[in-house]
């Protein structure tokens, strides 16, 4: 028996491993700006997040978040798109819930060009009913909206049924202010600690295949 009609999926850190390629991305953008680079551990939170909202956390100006930004799209889509790679598993675990009828649906605050090159190039396109990603704008930055402009296409199916799947305290706190279910994936970038500020109850999981278990129950 299905839990959810709809699983929406995050991108980074939940069905591909991108961190090479977005923070290689990333030090361009510094290097070219002259803003002093940060330390390891700073730069590891530029990966989730919109990368606007990330460079203002460290001391760019509007104007300049914006001019990082477009920065930061011309190198990832040079060489920084092609350091991704699915988690091992996904692709089994996709496949099982296509096959049991469930929607699937990507919602990540990765700019959408990009989401939907990177799920086509990962050979997992088939998989999914809808891809759902940020504007190069505001209108769609935070992830409450990406899950929200998501649900707004499949209208017969509620928040109720519906699960977020991802593994930052931003898909945890997006899916707690749309009123939809969560699974927090602790193979990613995020951590338990982070995640359970927004969504204490949620299961958590070590490995992809777990996932079907919170789904799909036994013996359905």
């Amino acid at each position: 028996m299905k839990q959810y009609d709809l699983a929406l999926f995050d991108l980074d850190g939940t069905l591909s491993e991108s961190g090479e390629g977005i923070l290689s991305s990333v030090r361009k953008v510094f290097a070219e700006t002259g803003h002093p680079l940060p330390d390891e551990k700073t730069l590891g939170t530029f990966i989730g997040p919109p990368m606007y909202d990330s460079l203002r956390r460290c001391g760019f100006s509007h104007e300049e978040a914006e001019n990082g930004v477009e920065i930061y799209k011309r190198h990832f889509i040079e060489s920084g798109i092609y350091q991704n790679k699915t988690y091992q598993g996904i692709p089994e675990v996709l496949k099982a819930l296509y096959e049991q009828e469930v929607i699937l649906a990507v919602a990540t605050t990765k700019y959408l060009p990009f989401a939907e090159r990177i799920i086509k190039m990962l050979d997992i396109d088939q998989y999914f009913k809808f891809i759902g990603g940020a504007t190069s704008g505001p209108e769609r930055r935070t992830k409450a909206k990406v899950i929200q402009y998501v649900l707004e296409q499949f209208p017969a199916v509620s928040p109720e049924r519906t699960v977020m799947i991802g593994d930052t305290k931003y898909d945890a706190e997006g899916a707690a202010q749309t009123g939809v279910h969560f699974i927090g994936c602790l193979y990613g970038y995020g951590t338990k600690e982070e995640m359970t500020v927004f969504c204490p109850s949620a299961p958590y999981i070590n490995h992809p295949a777990e996932l079907m278990g919170y789904i799909i129950s036994e013996g359905a």
